[in-house]
């Protein structure tokens, strides 16, 4: 007989103090007017797809952004203020690179698709109960205890989704050929999905076929000159290449069709979640890659600048990095009579497949779509891990006149990038755009001087009243410590960006308030995590569009991606499924670390009242006085308001007794 002391609080609902009902619609309206005032028009968190909440019953392993999970998660989050999500890119990643920025442009992730749906009758039950019990109920991963976040378990799910979707795919087959009404009509859609998007899902599982085959995604090194260039031959009715072909979609008929049929239903489920985040009026921002997977360069080869590869001069000691990106050739990208050649419809195609299941994009790497880095493949020699620069060959395009003599490169912004955001009801200003690294003067006079487009504003390295208000502005990116790691760096302590001095004057400015200010600057001396505060408070005032890392929001003390550096954690961090508990008692402990928005937003507030006070000083000084009490008796009630529910999220609950009982198990 096994006797085991159990504690009662374990089985008990959680208590932490939160919003009532009835105190939500106060709570963003005071949010609401506070972005107002600070000029803010949108606030979105940075969370891949696979840092989506899981857990439980619903864990295939990763998270996904169009689950009903994640639906819960946006209600989260447009009660805090945000309406915007920014995702990574979106495509299919593999085994061997999990990355999100290595997978592919056009097929996407088939490991967002909810698997408890195909269960259901509005998937014809293709998905059997005890199918997804066995896969999904007994493979579901264990959260890390007591905190607010989990990790991502990919191989697991790539085992799942392939024994789910071989199944659902059979079972799809089986019913629809005995008549069954719903699949008929799944059928319907499947067809139409086919006529649109068919050849390019089978060219993408015909790639995976092949790279199974060869164990490499490597093309170069492929034995056979008919697989390295199938697609390219085919186009030529090239007679080996169709023999071939014939070959391969026969022998492999059940898996490439299998990989089919699950684009059809990721691209079914992404829809769904697009039309109920119209209803709430949230949007989700696809991070659209600078480059292209090594299937679409191989279904797409003549659109591409043979030997050449896109890469960033700024390397460190070890030299440029080599991205291994393939480039468009930009010969093809426009025609003699202006229309689009290969490389342009391509181009074009990308960034209208980047709207199918989000209504924004973040435009990666721009210096990339207007002067290159590039180098020739043939070129490098890599001895020690050092990169022999003497036989080198790399520039920026603007500088070998001889690959762009039309200078296609330049026209890219205005004939394609541009048009197309004008398509989608954006303005230019409304996507973002990441203007960060080593940029030319060609990129300067094309990408600020011609058309004006907005950057980044990184404050982990620079101050907030530096930046333009058209910037988009964040403290850390997807590949950023959070701000908690951040602060415990000597170099970001010491850093200009985070001058205690700076940050207390510029959010306390008004001369009036000097003893706010050097009560401000004690705090956050002695307290890191205030300085912390001060800087998202700083952010808040930065720009008209405000990015936060979900890992900062939610207090996160892990990194999602290390830049640069290989880890075994890496893209895998993710929000626990408890996450709005864990949320709410990190708030309410003696140590906050997650972002209590109405506390920061009050800072904020606070900060433009005074800066808006000092130029009033400047404008009319002897105005300023009656200017000082106008504005402070017209703020106060927003102030107050903020500070209600500041303290209201600090309250701290009481928390059951423990009680010990006695479990007796035979």
């Amino acid at each position: 007989m096994l006797v085991r002391m159990i504690h009662s609080h374990s089985y008990m609902p959680n208590f932490t103090r939160r919003l009532r009902k009835d105190e939500e619609p106060e709570y963003r309206s005071a949010i609401n007017e506070a972005k107002r005032y600070l000029g803010i028009k949108n606030i979105s968190m940075i969370i891949h797809g696979s840092c989506y909440p899981a857990g439980g019953q619903f864990d295939g392993g990763i998270g996904s952004p169009f689950s009903k999970q994640a639906e819960e998660l946006i209600k989260f989050e447009k009660l805090h203020g945000f309406n915007a999500n920014q995702l990574g890119p979106m495509g299919e990643v593999t085994r061997g690179n999990i990355s999100p920025y290595s997978g592919t442009v056009f097929a996407k992730n088939h490991l967002f698709i909810n698997l408890k749906e195909l269960t259901t009758q509005k998937y014809g039950n293709i998905l059997s109960p005890q199918t997804y019990r066995n896969v999904i109920l007994q493979n579901s991963q264990k959260e890390n205890q007591g905190t607010n976040y989990t990790f991502s378990e990919f191989f697991e799910a790539f085992e799942i989704y392939d024994i789910a979707l071989k199944e659902a795919y059979k079972n799809f087959k089986l019913k629809l050929n005995i008549g069954d009404k719903t699949l008929q009509n799944l059928n319907k859609e499947f067809e139409k999905f086919k006529a649109q998007k068919g050849e390019e899902s089978l060219q993408e599982g015909l790639f995976q076929v092949l790279t199974r085959m060869y164990g490499t995604m490597d093309t170069s090194v492929w034995e056979k000159d008919v697989d390295r260039n199938l697609i390219t031959l085919l186009r030529k009715r090239d007679p080996k290449a169709i023999e071939r072909y014939n070959q391969l979609t026969s022998r492999y008929k059940n898996d490439i069709d299998t990989f089919i049929f699950g684009q059809f239903i990721a691209d079914k489920q992404m829809k769904e979640n697009k039309e109920f985040r119209e209803d709430l009026d949230f949007v989700y921002i696809n991070d659209l890659l600078v480059g292209f997977s090594p299937s679409e360069e191989w279904i797409h080869r003549d659109a591409f600048l043979e030997g050449f590869k896109l890469g960033c001069p700024d390397g460190g000691k070890l030299g440029p990095q080599l991205w291994e990106i393939p480039v468009l050739d930009p010969n093809k990208l426009f025609n003699q009579d202006g229309t689009l050649g290969p490389a342009g419809k391509l181009l074009k195609n990308k960034i209208e497949s980047a709207f199918e299941s989000c209504e924004n994009v973040r435009i990666d790497h721009a210096l990339g779509l207007v002067d290159p880095y590039i180098y020739d493949k043939r070129s490098v020699s890599i001895t020690n891990g050092y990169l022999d620069r003497s036989k080198f060959y790399a520039n920026n395009l603007s500088n070998l006149p001889h690959l762009d003599p039309n200078g296609n490169y330049k026209k890219i912004l205005e004939r394609i990038v541009l048009p197309l955001l004008k398509k989608h009801d954006l303005k230019p200003e409304d996507a973002i755009w990441e203007d960060l690294g080593t940029q030319t003067e060609t990129f300067k006079n094309i990408y600020y001087a011609q058309n004006k487009l907005p950057g980044i504003t990184q404050l982990e390295w620079c101050r907030g009243e530096n930046s333009p208000h058209n910037n988009t502005a964040l403290i850390g990116s997807h590949d950023s410590d959070p701000a908690i790691k951040m602060i415990k760096k000597d170099w970001i302590r010491n850093h200009d960006a985070w001058n205690v001095d700076y940050l207390s004057g510029y959010l306390n400015s008004d001369p009036t308030r000097e003893k706010d200010r050097a009560k401000f600057k004690q705090k956050i001396i002695t307290n890191p995590m205030e300085q912390v505060k001060a800087k998202f408070m700083e952010l808040f005032t930065s720009a008209n569009n405000i990015q936060i890392s979900f890992a900062d929001f939610f207090g996160i003390d892990k990194t999602y991606n290390i830049g640069g550096v290989e880890s075994n954690n890496n893209w895998k961090l993710r929000l626990n499924s408890n996450y709005e508990d864990t949320y709410y008692d990190n708030l309410e402990s003696d140590f906050p670390t997650a972002l209590n928005m109405p506390e920061i937003l009050k800072g904020a507030v606070q900060a433009k009242i005074d800066l808006e006070v000092v130029q009033a000083s400047k404008d009319c000084p002897e105005d300023t006085e009656v200017f000082r009490r106008d504005l402070h008796k017209n703020m106060a009630p927003l102030l107050a308001s903020l500070d209600k529910f500041a303290n209201i999220l600090k309250e701290k609950t009481e928390q059951p007794e423990e009680e010990e009982h006695i479990n007796i198990t035979a």
